[in-house]
């Protein structure tokens, strides 16, 4: 019976060899309890040497994302965060939810770089990775418009939040692009198409109180723009209780006293 429980058992173990789910290599049982117990550099050698040991291993993943959070959290080392993102993403070359986040986060590291161009072009590959996928694809857009807006080229800042707000497929999400637009317009003082970008996040249903309240704020500006202070006063009143900073608008309205 004995030898029977044996032979089974070595049986199983054999088949999850064949299979990928053998048991856990030393190094990564090593570098896990490192990790936990907060021995970060010693566990880093560990999973780069299960990476190397394992082509095919089934914790690449856990290792990978191990390898970028000591690298981006702990370290705070960028480049070494770039090198390993970009190998992950071609890993992940199969998985396009995956290989969209993996660019998303690089597009994001070439910003804090410094490296515009850099995070602009992988960002755009991150946009095409995103297709069919609206949430991925306005968050991808509303970070591109704010690189774009960076780079002071506003063509391509009103090409991407008008792309975002056609592209989301919640009303939130929309609201999110409208008032990215309507601040991008203010910026170059065209407040006609700043109102009709906050009067269509105005009228959508299912809206945050305190988006809808900001765009409001924003929408009496651009009617105080046109000296249209009746208008601004209506506004900002609709606002008193709703605004995140009740004591900006009760300042606002004490200015415009007198004015007519």
């Amino acid at each position: 019976m004995h030898t029977l429980k044996a032979l089974f058992l070595t049986a199983v173990m054999l088949w999850c060899a064949a299979c990928g789910g053998q048991p856990v290599d030393a190094d990564l049982k090593a570098a896990r309890e490192q990790y936990s117990q907060g021995y970060y550099l010693q566990s880093e050698t560990g999973y780069e040497r299960y990476l190397q040991r394992n082509p095919q291993g089934e914790f690449r993943k856990e290792a990978w994302n191990r390898l970028l959070n000591i690298a981006l959290n702990i370290k705070g080392d960028l480049e070494r965060s770039v090198s390993l993102l970009e190998a992950m993403s071609l890993e992940e070359s199969h998985d396009k939810l995956e290989r969209w986040k993996i660019m998303y986060q690089l597009g994001d590291i070439y910003m804090q770089l410094g490296k515009r161009s850099k995070a602009v072009e992988t960002l755009e590959k991150s946009l095409m990775l995103a297709e069919d996928m609206p949430e991925q694809t306005v968050k991808t857009q509303l970070r591109l418009a704010r690189i774009y807006r960076l780079q002071g080229n506003y063509d391509l800042v009103m090409e991407a939040l008008n792309n975002c707000a056609e592209s989301a497929s919640t009303n939130e999400d929309k609201a999110t692009c409208l008032y990215e637009l309507a601040q991008s317009y203010s910026l170059i003082n065209n407040w006609g198409l700043v109102r009709k970008a906050l009067e269509q996040l105005l009228a959508l249903d299912n809206v945050d109180e305190e988006r809808r309240a900001m765009a409001t704020f924003l929408l009496a500006e651009a009617f105080e723009y046109a000296h249209d202070y009746d208008k601004v006063r209506s506004l900002l009143e609709s606002i008193r209780e709703t605004y995140p900073n009740p004591k900006v608008v009760e300042a606002r309205l004490r200015a415009l006293k007198g004015q007519k």
